[in-house]
């Protein structure tokens, strides 16, 4: 078991606590989302290697952890939301700068 303490929108850290059972990779958060057992910002940045939010003094684990989600049942369903976030984020792009050149045309 790891744990993180991860600022975020509340004054208090959120506790992000990972646990790796045999080949399950477990992620439990103190936000709100986590509370509900949803995915989050604070563990799904600290799986993406992403220190920035961490502010309690084990950092370094991050390299553990992620080395954990390798294998993990976890792993996939990860990847395919990392994939899913980058094809948004490409049409989220082209989006705009589709209105961008609609917006041109329509001042000609």
């Amino acid at each position: 078991m790891i744990k993180f303490l991860v600022q975020g929108s509340s004054e208090t850290p959120y506790t992000v606590t990972f646990t790796l059972d045999g080949s399950n990779l477990n992620v439990i958060c103190t936000c709100r989302a986590g509370e509900n057992r949803s995915s989050c910002k604070h563990w799904m940045s600290i799986l993406s290697g992403d220190v920035g939010g961490v502010v309690s003094a084990n950092k370094d684990d991050i390299v553990i952890v992620m080395d954990w989600l390798h294998g993990s049942a976890l792993e996939l369903a990860f990847n395919n939301f990392k994939d899913a976030e980058h094809v948004s984020d490409v049409a989220n792009k082209r989006k705009s700068q589709a209105k961008r050149a609609l917006n041109r045309a329509m001042r000609q």
